[in-house]
């Protein structure tokens, strides 16, 4: 197995990672001595929109070095990262519409077309153990949500990790509920996370992810909210003063095909398509929890002022989410949000 070139891996987690996906690619050999030839290659085209650099585009290059070794080249994997074939919500449409085979969004984007996938967004759900997290997503719940997406047409295949979110701000540091007063805060445009920022006091303004930088650096917003490896390769730390550890929700990408695409091609290949897909997910997931700790780090030594906020202050921003969640339930689907809840409280340690 090769990682991608581009990403320098820690030796600490090199082998774990080799083990995993060891375990992973076993049930596929019976696959792909299944592939059938073709004379390809066929396009794939996979768009993304995080620069080269990042975790969830070296990702996507192990997703493309599987899948081309695995069908002996049938599949031609084009890698377009960095908003290449459009914005956040375009990529999506070309998805939806064929154009594109298979794109990584945000779940505030995709909930925009499916809103049982906002609930991956709602504030104070997910508890601090990461694993648990993983436990109920990687589970029936976990597919419930991804076959919803299936009436776009999409077909959701995983879900990949960006890291827990943190507030960074320029004018004053976040400590408690009442610094989100008057403030601008930048959000992705999706109706769930401008309720979440109106709930604590703040106005959200929706900023395209490409324009993120600059709107922070003219002082368009005052603050944002996203993980510490996402804020350090963005170099978000130049524009914003501030960085809150507040890990107030996670940032999830869902992998989604376009679905007639997918059903098109042979058994065997979707089971190539699929794996390849999982394997590249639990690399990335590993990899994107170290880089975050790694990259809180970097932040605090390039100047950043890093704060904590003390359990009072969280059961306050808690307490206000919890009417995001009430406003949105019906949304989502209240007997789906009860279950997730209910999952949660029984795998918490």
């Amino acid at each position: 197995m090769r990682f991608p070139s581009q990403y320098r891996v820690p030796r600490a987690w090199v082998l774990p990672c080799l083990v995993v996906l060891a375990l992973l690619a076993a049930p596929l050999r019976e696959a792909e001595v299944a592939a059938p030839a073709g004379r390809g290659p066929v396009v794939l085209k996979f768009s993304h929109n995080q620069p080269t650099i990042t975790i969830p585009h070296q990702a996507a290059v192990l997703f493309k070095q599987l899948v081309e070794e695995r069908t002996q080249g049938y599949y031609d994997v084009q890698i377009f990262p960095a908003q290449q074939l459009g914005g956040l919500r375009d990529q999506v449409e070309q998805t939806m519409l064929g154009t594109i085979e298979v794109t990584q969004q945000p779940a505030a984007i995709l909930s925009l077309f499916v809103p049982k996938v906002m609930l991956l967004d709602f504030p104070f759900l997910w508890p601090q153990q990461e694993e648990v997290m993983w436990q109920i997503l990687d589970g029936p719940l976990g597919q419930e949500l991804l076959q919803a997406l299936a009436a776009k047409p999409l077909k959701g295949v995983d879900i990949w990790s960006s890291g827990f979110k943190h507030v960074t701000t320029s004018k004053k540091p976040i400590r408690a509920l009442a610094d989100f007063t008057g403030l601008k805060m930048r959000v992705i445009p999706s109706q769930l996370l401008s309720a979440q920022y109106e709930a604590w006091g703040a106005s959200p303004t929706p900023v395209d992810f490409k324009e993120l930088y600059t709107a922070l650096e003219q002082g368009l917003v005052d603050g944002q909210e996203n993980p510490a490896g996402t804020i350090l390769d963005l170099r978000l730390y130049e524009v914003q003063k501030f960085l809150t550890e507040s890990r107030h929700g996670f940032l999830h990408y869902l992998i989604v095909f376009h679905q007639p695409w997918f059903d098109a091609q042979t058994p065997a290949h979707q089971a190539i398509l699929v794996q390849a897909m999982h394997e590249a997910g639990q690399w990335e997931r590993l990899a994107t929890r170290d880089r975050d700790a790694e990259a809180l780090q970097r932040l605090k030594e390039a100047g950043v002022q890093v704060q904590t906020l003390t359990g009072e202050a969280r059961e306050q921003l808690r307490q206000r989410s919890l009417q995001v969640h009430a406003h949105f339930a019906e949304r989502v689907g209240k007997d789906y949000l009860q279950r997730v809840y209910a999952a949660i409280t029984q795998a918490a340690p």
